[in-house]
């Protein structure tokens, strides 16, 4: 009876083929990303009485059979099945990668290794990557960018500017040869190691170089006593000192002059200059604009010239009718013979008379009455003086002008004795004949 059960019993705990302790032994490879959780698996068949012990990095024994050995709790078994013997890692940190092996003692040593790579985002690494820079138009240039990661990190350039990027090279280090303004801008390195994210660094190199001025408009035009605009286009880096000089001087603010710099980007400046009042002779000619920094200086110019202004007044023309006057002079000679006491003068008075018949467009013209002349005799001396008459008739267009018998000398009207003689000496000739 006894041997019965002793023989059942021993072929319970045999291994045959059925019940043979199997452990898959094909070593496996396993990649977890740092900071998530990651079970290694590991299943043993028919174990029996056997052990089954977890191995991590160097040896260290973390589970013997179900009983944990580490005291880090990150550690666990998760058996779901009986023949399932997986460890579980939580919160995995880098130090975790290694090789972890799952062994079962029976009757060989049967042994399963899972190679642990804890895969790591990159990382620049700043103290020996590049920093902001300035460099001098022309220079070579080399920037760096050191990054960290597991798997290694891939570096790519690209240049970033006015919001466009541009792809350059890839590789740690970037090389900048015979370096020019257009190059200026932000070059931002990137860290790929197919772990997100990826890593970003950006470098911001800044070219110097001397100033240029830029002038839209080099001549202006303005009336005296308006007010003007001078304007002028600084592109240079960085930026220096800009001022505007005329006849030798610099401008600064006062009464009439208001300099300023607009300052549209990091290199680019408009220096306006406001003239309040334009006054010649001084605020007409050529104003200049300078821009100087540590690499050079520059002078552009505006000239302003002065707007002179014609007013021309058109006053119409009336109709106008011309009076042509001839003006004939008779003289009179009078003989007049008067005691030595006497002083004789004679006054000749003109007076026109202007026919009421006349147009009213015709204008005639009067001459004042002449002043008459006076004659004195001495004493003792007689005289016969030729006395001349003022009076000089006006021929017009219009009605003439008469005599005033009544104004006139009585002796105006009295023919000489001589010319009477001849009068009767012609007379009697004719007669004759």
């Amino acid at each position: 009876m006894w041997t019965g059960f002793i023989l059942i019993s021993g072929l319970c705990f045999l291994q045959g083929t059925d019940g043979q302790l199997w452990l898959d032994t094909a070593p496996i490879r396993q990649r977890v990303r740092a900071g998530d959780t990651t079970v290694l698996g590991c299943t043993v068949e028919n174990l029996g009485n056997s052990v089954v012990r977890w191995f991590g990095p160097g040896q260290s024994l973390l589970f013997n059979g179900v009983t944990a050995v580490s005291s880090d709790r990150r550690f666990s078994l998760a058996r779901p099945y009986s023949s399932y013997w997986n460890l579980v890692i939580k919160h995995v940190k880098v130090g975790d990668q290694g090789i972890y092996r799952c062994q079962v003692q029976y009757p060989v040593t049967l042994t399963r290794e899972i190679t642990l790579e804890v895969q790591v985002a990159p990382q620049i690494l700043p103290s020996s990557s590049s920093e902001n820079q300035q460099v001098i138009e022309g220079s070579e240039v080399t920037i760096y960018c050191d990054a960290t990661g597991f798997p290694s990190p891939k570096i790519m350039w690209h240049l970033i500017q006015d919001g466009k990027s541009k792809q350059l090279d890839t590789g740690e280090q970037l090389l900048l040869s015979n370096i020019s303004r257009e190059q200026t801008g932000v070059y931002r390195c990137t860290a790929i190691n197919g772990v997100t994210p990826s890593a970003s660094w950006d470098i911001k190199v800044e070219v110097e170089y001397a100033p240029t001025i830029i002038v839209k408009t080099p001549e202006l035009s303005q009336e005296r006593g308006k007010s003007a605009v001078l304007e002028c286009t600084v592109v240079g880096f960085p930026r220096g000192q800009n001022y505007w000089r005329k006849d030798g001087n610099v401008l600064i603010r006062d009464w009439n002059y208001d300099p300023q710099d607009i300052q549209q980007n990091s290199t680019t400046t408009v220096m306006n200059l406001l003239i309040k009042q334009v006054e010649p002779p001084q605020g007409y000619g050529v104003y200049y604009c300078v821009a100087e920094n540590q690499h050079g200086e520059v002078t552009g110019n505006v000239t302003l010239q002065e707007i002179t202004t014609t007013t021309t007044t058109t006053t119409p023309s009336p109709t106008t009718v011309t009076t042509t006057t001839t003006t004939t002079s008779t003289t009179t000679s009078t003989t007049t013979t008067q005691s030595t006491t006497e002083s004789t003068s004679r006054v000749s008075t003109l007076t026109p008379v202007r026919s009421s018949s006349a147009p009213s467009s015709l204008t005639s013209t009067q001459r004042p009455a002449a002043t008459p002349s006076v004659s004195t005799r001495s004493p003792t001396t007689p005289v016969n003086p030729t006395t001349t008459s003022s009076y000089q008739p006006v021929v017009t267009s219009g009605p003439g002008y008469e005599i005033n018998p009544g104004t006139q000398d009585n002796n105006a009207g009295v023919v000489s004795r001589p010319v009477k003689a001849i009068i009767v000496l012609v007379a009697t000739t004719f007669f004759i004949l």
